[in-house]
């Protein structure tokens, strides 16, 4: 596990983080050891997901006292920033290593309604279940558009609604033009990540 710090994300929700003055230099280290070891990217809060924050302060009726599943949660900020709202939620990550910082922020916060578990969006479990999905920049890599595609038209047809935060990059506009005909709402924020500004869509998506 890497350094962890703890960061008031809010005025009510403060998580264990990883460092990220600390994470090159400890990946380092570790990938002499292990040198197929992949980047941590679940260890960092991205610009995706803060407007997915933002999104649901603005519109808590997708959320409230509903059953919430995170996908590629990463550490997980958007669901904890609404635990007080939905009736359950789950936060998945395929990063075994997330998910054992979940369940410590899980702790942290005392939140006896959000579980946290390992879970690989290219082999979902056929009985899985939610009202409402979230998924942040799971829309990077061009190569996994086809299962994500999937993933998205297999809940869709099962009756959730999905909340999709993305960053308006090039490579991401044939996976947005795949799944297109469920756009129900967009809207778009300008966010700060490393020190420049990217514009991020969040589209709600549904039958």
């Amino acid at each position: 596990m890497y350094p962890l710090i703890l960061e008031q994300l809010s005025p009510e929700v403060a998580l264990w983080i990883p460092d990220t003055e600390a994470i090159k230099s400890e990946y380092e280290k570790l990938k002499i050891q292990e040198p197929n070891l992949a980047f941590p990217f679940w260890a960092k809060i991205w610009a995706s997901s803060k407007a997915m924050v933002t999104f649901l302060q603005e519109e808590p009726h997708w959320i409230e006292k509903k059953n919430i599943l995170e996908i590629g949660a990463g550490i997980g900020v958007p669901s904890f920033s609404i635990a007080k709202k939905a009736a359950n939620i789950t936060i998945s990550d395929y990063a075994s290593e997330a998910v054992i910082l979940a369940n410590k922020n899980i702790v942290h916060l005392n939140v006896t309604n959000v579980s946290a578990i390992i879970l690989d969006w290219n082999h979902i479990p056929e009985h899985t279940t939610a009202d409402t999905i979230l998924l942040s920049d799971t829309n990077y890599e061009p190569a996994a558009h086809n299962k994500l595609v999937l993933l998205v038209e297999k809940f869709i047809n099962n009756g959730s609604t999905i909340i999709l935060s993305t960053p308006n990059r090039l490579s991401s506009t044939p996976f947005i033009e795949r799944i297109s005909k469920y756009i129900y709402s967009s809207k778009n924020y300008k966010m700060i990540e490393n020190e420049s500004l990217v514009e991020i869509a969040v589209v709600v998506l549904k039958q």
